[in-house]
């Protein structure tokens, strides 16, 4: 970022996504947050229902639908939703 622009302002959302191979899933949902630059907070993973959950910070006016779409197109993930975490 060059000198004297401003960082944009962060909020913290959850992803939620179900996954049918443990490893390929988590792999290309860190893949995916990592490419579009987005800061990881937490990961819990629930291996026995495939489940996983992420927290990541994205910045403000990130469409989350779009996101949840670009998530949810590879094969491993079966199911990806992402929203603001509830208080």
């Amino acid at each position: 970022m060059a000198r004297g622009q401003e960082h944009p302002q962060e909020h913290s959302v959850e992803i939620r996504a179900r996954i049918l191979h443990v490893f390929d899933g988590v792999t290309r949902l860190l893949g995916e947050v990592e490419r579009a630059g987005y800061g990881l907070q937490g990961l819990a993973l629930d291996a026995g229902a495939s489940a996983v959950t992420l927290s990541i910070l994205v910045p403000d006016g990130t469409d989350l639908s779009v996101l949840s779409a670009r998530l949810a197109r590879h094969p491993a993930v079966a199911e990806a939703r992402v929203a603001t975490p509830s208080a």
